[in-house]
């Protein structure tokens, strides 16, 4: 069977194009990802963003099936938009409809600026102000200050996966500050995990991606290093004696 060493359950919203893809980039051998999609969201209203909290839970029942290691709720305006409470919410009915731990994005988000020291972060996202403005509140209420934010402003969330890398590069280049201790490129539609090895280099300073920080989530709620060494230092960190945090939750069965 395919995820002898685990199997990841993948929720994204419905017009998500690039979480899966990535995740299957960097899945490990013997690691599988098995995707269920939650309906909606495509233009990131308040009103859609709310709605996917219960597609989420149909979504978990389908992804159920597989015996996931761990489910990712895999859309980051969607766990941190009503807040922390809400986030946490999330994570307990998906958990107990799916018998495995869950991970959001909005989760991952802060457990790595804060396993990290991180208290002010500068942030890149596709978003338009409301959900920006969310964000702020979201990261404030976790003691994490951000000195400046960047957007591309784009309503439409299918859109998010058209911006390049390079668009990605330029922005946080062009917005971060001195006074940050890190970047981080929020939304899971787009495509930034392959520049962040570049960020690093030439801003001298830790950049995360959504993406990035829920694999790096999943994959200690697994208990699995899965030797990613190109796509920004959180991943690397997975990596040596002692690196995981979280001790290897037992499968539920072999296969």
């Amino acid at each position: 069977m395919y995820g002898w060493r685990g199997r990841i359950g993948l929720l994204v919203p419905s017009i998500n194009t690039t979480m899966e893809t990535e995740f299957w980039r960097i899945a490990p051998q013997g690691v599988s990802v098995h995707v269920a999609r939650i309906s909606g969201g495509r233009h990131g209203t308040p009103e859609e963003l709310r709605g996917m909290e219960d597609a989420s839970k149909r979504a978990a029942k389908d992804v159920a099936m597989v015996e996931p290691d761990v489910v990712v709720y895999g859309c980051t305006s969607g766990s941190f938009f009503e807040g922390p409470e809400w986030n946490r919410r999330i994570c307990e009915q998906l958990t107990g409809i799916a018998g495995a731990p869950t991970v959001t994005t909005a989760g991952a988000m802060v457990e790595a600026l804060m396993a990290n020291g991180h208290k002010k972060v500068d942030v890149v996202t596709p978003y338009v102000e409301l959900t920006n403005e969310r964000l702020k509140q979201f990261l404030k209420a976790h003691d994490i200050e951000v000195p400046t934010l960047a957007t591309f402003d784009m309503l439409d969330m299918f859109d998010h996966a058209k911006i390049e890398p390079g668009d990605i590069y330029r922005k946080v280049k062009e917005i971060t500050t001195p006074r940050s201790d890190a970047v981080f490129v929020a939304c899971t539609q787009l495509r930034a995990m392959e520049v962040l090895d570049h960020l690093e280099r030439d801003l001298g300073k830790p950049v995360y991606s959504a993406i990035q920080a829920t694999a790096w989530q999943a994959y200690q709620a697994m208990g699995i290093d899965p030797g990613v060494t190109d796509c920004g230092s959180l991943l690397c960190r997975l990596s040596g004696p002692g690196a995981l945090k979280q001790s290897p939750r037992p499968l539920r069965r072999s296969a």
